[in-house]
């Protein structure tokens, strides 16, 4: 066995709620002193020329009886059980990701008996099915803390290392610290320099530069964020000035698009070492997907559902955390404003969504999807409220800060988002109110609920000589 001479950035990304409830169920099955193994049944996303992620769609934890042999020296599953699980899991285009555990503490290493058999193995999965599946093998100790990950060539020849991460996002090993931290962030050290490079290494992905976006890419770059991609189609207009900062006449007389006018206010933060990409289309053109689906946070800040239905579909294809940002103005019979703000992180990896929380109104975003006519009709027929809703810029303001600091929370850890959250802040009451996400808990949703998972395959009775090892 050799290591791949062409290396690539391989990474496996589970999101910390699923690694839990695998973890858990690995450890449920493992009797003392015995090894337990799990499978991840996953996609794989190539998210630039040398990285590629694979993100799990599926899981399963063979119980104690799915196995022929289970000892502290070796598993043996029963081949029946084995091929129920390539049949049903080892869809077209997935990859499987087994994970097995060594007896004892600390990183453990793979063993010779595992470099056979997962060769063979790794062959024999890339022989027998038409989309020629990868094998990825994981090894850790007893208690699931600590382990290492590698890739199988189709042959089952050669393997590389992967990365392996069970957080939100997926940066470089913050280990290795600089001694030198820019002078720029000596102030937000109290949070930790791993926290301030996870922040620099962000590359977030805001769909929606108007104003909201544009106030919140202001406070999130000079938290240290400094890699972006912007999508919107729209330019400036004399209305927005009111509530853009930095934004000028001379600006809208030019026919500047508002992606242009974000990465001027990004590039004035740094003036050099940030990395902006700006896509002056709709969410909904392939070139914006593209860019978006490789962005470690996808932020969704526009006016309209059919936007932000897109971006919730892209953060579930591609397992990325998604942050909704929105505000809402209306004036009351007695003429009392009535205003409000709304930051939703929905859980990574399903749970419930914007849709299935009815946070997005899926007839607006359909009607919003129709050719201009049929939506002029539904506008004049009053299914679709609309045209230039109010704004103003302080209210934007308390939204885009809001999710600047959920965010800082997220990358540093004092945050927990796991379940999700939904805040809304309510004026003139100034309230803020935080849905029990217990009740936006959608198990059949058409969108998050496609992700089935199995958990632990229960009470199976396979009677047969065959069997795989590992």
């Amino acid at each position: 066995m050799k290591h791949m001479k062409n290396f690539q950035d391989v990474s496996v990304h589970v999101p910390s709620q699923m690694w839990n409830e695998f973890s858990k169920s690995m450890l449920k099955c493992r009797r003392v002193n015995e090894e337990v193994i799990g499978f991840l049944f996953c996609r794989r996303h190539q998210v630039s020329k040398r990285k590629v992620r694979y993100i799990p769609q599926t899981w399963v934890i063979p119980t104690p009886d799915c196995y022929e042999h289970q000892s502290a020296s070796g598993l043996v599953l029963k081949q029946h059980f084995h091929s129920y699980l390539l049949e049903n899991h080892l869809q077209p285009g997935l990859d499987v990701v087994h994970i097995h555990t060594h007896t004892g503490q600390g990183i453990p290493g793979f063993s010779h008996v595992d470099d056979r058999y997962e060769s063979e193995y790794a062959r024999f999965i890339a022989s027998s099915f038409p989309k020629k599946p990868r094998l990825i093998s994981g090894v850790f100790d007893e208690n699931l803390q600590s382990g290492q990950f590698r890739i199988w060539d189709r042959k089952g020849r050669e393997f590389e290392r992967v990365n392996f991460c069970n957080s939100l996002f997926e940066v470089s090993d913050t280990q290795n610290i600089m001694n030198n931290v820019d002078f720029m962030f000596a102030r937000q050290q109290i949070f930790g320099s791993a926290n301030q490079k996870a922040l620099n290494q962000l590359k977030v992905g805001l769909i929606g530069c108007g104003g909201i976006g544009s106030i919140f890419a202001e406070l999130l770059g000079r938290l240290g964020v400094k890699n972006w991609v912007l999508i919107d189609p729209d330019k400036l207009e004399a209305v927005n000035l009111n509530r853009m900062v930095g934004a000028t006449q001379e600006m809208v007389e030019q026919n500047w698009h508002k992606v242009h006018y974000v990465k001027h206010l990004i590039k004035k933060i740094y003036h050099e070492g940030s990395c902006v990409k700006t896509v002056p289309t709709t969410i909904e053109s392939e070139s914006a997907k593209q860019e978006i689906a490789a962005c470690d946070l996808i932020v969704v800040a526009t006016d309209n559902h059919l936007s932000r239905k897109t971006a919730q579909e892209l953060a579930l294809q591609y397992m990325r955390p998604l942050v909704c940002l929105g505000t809402h103005i209306e004036v009351k019979p007695n003429n009392t404003p009535q205003m409000y703000c709304r930051v939703t992180v929905p859980p990574l990896g399903g749970g419930w969504c914007l849709m299935c929380g009815n946070i997005i109104n899926l007839q607006r975003a359909a009607l919003e999807l129709a050719p201009q006519q049929i939506n002029q009709m539904a506008v004049g027929a009053g299914y679709l409220e609309g045209v230039n809703d109010p704004a103003v810029f302080w209210l934007n303001s308390i939204c885009a800060s809001t999710g600047v600091g959920v965010i800082h929370g997220m990358v540093s850890g004092f945050l927990n988002v796991d379940s999700g959250i939904d805040w809304i802040y309510d004026f003139p009451g100034s309230d803020w109110r935080k849905t029990n996400t217990e009740y936006l808990l959608t198990d059949d949703c058409y969108f998050c609920g496609m992700k089935s998972v199995e958990s632990v395959v229960e009470n199976s009775d396979f009677e047969t000589s065959d069997s795989v090892i590992w």
